[in-house]
């Protein structure tokens, strides 16, 4: 939805000031007049003229808008320059009612954009799609999830496509989005900065700002990540921008922003999206640590501190974990990790006794995702082989029941850096050739990501915890990548178990929901099968149905509604 703020008749060369004050409070009085109605969690837009030329006006100008609800505390949100003499403001109501709001900027002169005030009336959603039904997400009341602005929980099965919105054209991105959201998938993960994987710029050679002045914004560049964000939200999945790959390496172009100009950049980006069904990440892959960790720290701050509720993750390298050096850090609203693209003991271990599964009690309470599991087909970094689904899977059950359950993110060769099947991912010369971003679109792991997002659907997922005491043996004492994963929820109505290999589970009787309903769940194909157990004294032993990995699901029945396994 677009509010105008602007009369086409306007020429943008320069206009006597009386006939510029007149033009600006008519529009404003048509305005309120026809009373501009906008549904609750769509998107409010003004689009504004400045009748002053700047040097450079991103930089030179700071445009505000200050929204007042129904009920409640006003909200104030940055406008941002959209080239020429055309400057945007974006807000999402979340009340219905009448809203009021007021538009300033830091040049008073500046009639076209200073002291602006209207309103519009926010009514009921309007939409079909989960998102525009239930609203943006938040981190719950628990802090241990994701919910709807409705507080319906959010289950968090992310795609990392990170190169796929600067490098896709528009048909493809659509195209990739509909197989996504088929395959279950909720959020897209993505770059909006170059980085080693896109060190160039967009698929158009266009960079966010200029080479000589990184505060001079480029907004063709972001007008067209505006519409891959918009084709995200359209298929109804939340966008997660990258706001910063922040690499180690010298040739990064992010290292060489100083803490002002990547807080300038985010601000800009955070004003473009922030309107949006979405989450952040403000940086991804680089050590945190010191005054690395310190410089991050700042620029967050400065970024976030007074933002709306939308999420906020940081994107750490492998094998690392940021929570005690960023327990205070009242921005960063969400902890996410990554265990490297391995498939050995050493990276089995550092899911199941790293500190994600230790620490995630520790307060002030975060939601914990693995961001970045082992990627399908990518090759291992120990052993040289490509990863297949079969070690995929394992990693992705094993990161949702090691922590409260809140999601997980999924990754493949060829999707990640947008890959032609021709020449290696830049950066990456040594990961060999991956497939067409079009075959790995479909390959198993990504395709078995459905019958996770439908297994933990029809569960109550947010209630479940790490419950090692689910288990009176543990087959991961012998070997930990036959480590068993269990879960279960503080009322005894759920217990959650995941074991990668074919085997006999013993189940603490103790733990069990009474009555009971059971089911296994298979995860490469999604058949559910009924669980035959036999009860030897303290333990129920559940024979696995077959080869292979499998998910068991024990909860209690709701008296008088069910009267049938669970499905």
């Amino acid at each position: 939805m677009c509010f105008l703020i602007r009369q086409k008749i306007i020429n943008r060369v320069a206009f006597i000031a009386i006939l510029i004050i007149s033009i600006s409070y008519s529009v404003l009085l048509e305005a309120q007049e026809k009373q501009t109605l906008i549904p609750k969690w769509s998107r409010f837009q003004g689009e504004l003229i400045s009748l002053k030329q700047y040097d450079n006006p991103a930089r030179d100008l700071q445009l505000k808008a200050l929204f007042n609800p129904p009920v409640g505390d006003p909200v104030v949100v940055d406008g941002f320059w959209d080239g020429d003499n055309d400057w945007k403001i974006r807000f999402m109501p979340d009340m219905v009612g009448k809203w009021t709001f007021k538009i300033t900027c830091s040049d008073e002169s500046n009639l076209g954009l200073h002291n602006l005030e209207g309103s519009f009336l926010c009514t009921a959603p309007d939409g079909d799609t989960a998102l525009s039904k239930n609203g943006p997400i938040r981190v719950s009341r628990s802090r241990t999830h994701f919910m709807h602005d409705n507080e319906n929980p959010f289950f968090w099965m992310a795609d990392t496509a990170w190169n796929g919105a600067l490098k896709s054209n528009e048909f493809d991105w659509e195209n990739y989005l509909v197989e996504r959201k088929r395959q279950g998938f909720t959020a897209i993960q993505w770059v909006a900065t170059p980085w080693r994987g896109a060190p160039k710029g967009d698929v158009e050679g266009q960079m966010p700002f200029s080479d000589k002045d990184k505060t001079r914004i480029n907004p063709e560049y972001f007008q067209r990540l505006d519409k891959r964000l918009e084709a995200i939200n359209n298929a109804g999945l939340i966008s997660v921008p990258v706001l910063f790959w922040a690499s180690n390496e010298e040739a990064n172009l992010i290292n060489s922003l100083s803490e002002d100009q990547a807080v300038f950049l985010g601000r800009y980006m955070v004003a473009r999206w922030g309107a949006s069904f979405g989450a952040w990440i403000l940086s991804a892959d680089s050590n945190y640590s010191g005054q690395k960790g310190e410089r991050w720290k700042k620029i967050g701050q400065a970024i976030f501190e007074d933002q709306r509720r939308a999420p906020v993750f940081i994107h750490p390298k492998a094998k690392s974990w940021i929570f005690e050096s960023f327990r205070d850090e009242k921005w960063l609203t969400a902890i996410g990790y990554q265990i490297g693209h391995d498939i050995n003991d050493a990276t089995n271990n550092w899911i199941h006794n790293g500190p994600p599964t230790r620490d995630w009690d520790k307060l002030p309470r975060r939601p914990i995702v693995n961001l970045q599991p082992p990627y399908e087909w990518q090759p291992s970094i120990s052993k040289n082989i490509p990863i297949s689904s079969n070690h995929v899977r394992p990693a992705l059950y094993w990161s949702l029941l090691n922590t409260p359950t809140a999601g997980v993110s999924y990754g493949v060769a060829g999707i990640w850096g947008w890959n032609n099947g021709v020449d290696p991912t830049i950066g990456y010369p040594n990961a060999g050739v991956p497939p067409d971003w079009r075959e790995s679109l479909n390959y198993e792991g990504g395709e078995q990501v459905a019958h996770i997002a439908s297994a933990f659907s029809t569960i109550d997922f947010h209630s479940l915890r790490p419950d090692p005491n689910v288990l009176i043996d543990q087959p991961g004492d012998d070997s930990i990548a036959n480590y068993v994963a269990s879960s279960s929820s503080s009322d005894g109505s759920l217990v959650v178990v995941y074991t990668p290999i074919e085997t006999r589970l013993k189940i603490n009787v103790t733990k069990l929901p009474s009555p009971l309903i059971a089911a296994w769940i298979n995860p490469r194909t999604g058949e559910r099968k009924d669980v035959l157990a036999v009860l030897r004294g303290s333990a129920l032993e559940c024979p696995a149905p077959g080869d292979g990995d499998w998910l068991l699901i024990l909860r209690a029945k709701q008296l008088n509604t069910e009267t049938s396994l669970l499905r």
